[in-house]
């Protein structure tokens, strides 16, 4: 009978820690969506695809209303599927608030450049990519702390296998904290070349 509680504890906390590990992973990847989304030095083709644009009253992403691709003049080149959108995606990159400005433009092509990272844009870039990690950082401290309550909350665990669950749950935050700074450091970096 001992056994059986055991192994029904143990699936428990299996299924527990899978849970929190979607979580985290969930939040991963938001976070670290918001740090792709801080314009840098370099022409991202992945940020700019996925801007919302409203079109004929629903939003899509702009690659669904237009190609994109990079110049071998290193210019962002937007070709709309449909002329009279061109507007509409300009405004969109423009308000994106990602450093680019409208170079020239025809009929149903837009070309972007991006203007420089001045030391001043660089601080207060760095600053939010600092920001976003820190709400991310508190994000996982929370999933990590409703591991720790229901931890407390079990009563059929013996202080020992809290203790080990407990340390696996640590890792794993700390795991995915690692993570979040890696996108950061990397995002630091970018800013900074």
């Amino acid at each position: 009978m001992n056994i059986n509680k055991n192994e029904y504890m143990e699936n428990n906390w299996e299924a527990i820690k899978q849970k929190k590990i979607e979580h985290l992973e969930k939040e991963l990847k938001v976070f670290v969506g918001k740090l792709d989304k801080i314009r840098s030095n370099r022409i991202s083709l992945e940020v700019i695809r996925s801007l919302m644009v409203t079109y004929q009253g629903e939003k899509k992403p702009l690659k669904a209303v237009a190609n994109l691709r990079i110049s071998p003049n290193h210019e962002l080149v937007i070709h709309s599927f449909d002329p009279k959108t061109t507007p509409l995606i300009s405004k969109t990159i423009l308000d994106s608030q990602l450093g680019y400005k409208v170079e020239r433009s025809t009929k149903d092509e837009v070309y972007f450049t991006l203007t420089p990272i001045t030391t001043q844009i660089k601080e207060k870039l760095i600053k939010e990519a600092k920001l976003i990690t820190e709400e991310g950082k508190k994000n996982f401290r929370l999933i990590h702390q409703d591991i720790k309550n229901w931890l407390k909350k079990e009563n059929s665990l013996s202080q020992d296998q809290k203790k080990t669950y407990e340390k696996q749950g640590d890792k794993l935050v700390k795991d995915y904290q690692e993570k979040l700074i890696e996108a950061e450091e990397k995002k630091i970096k970018e800013l900074s070349s």
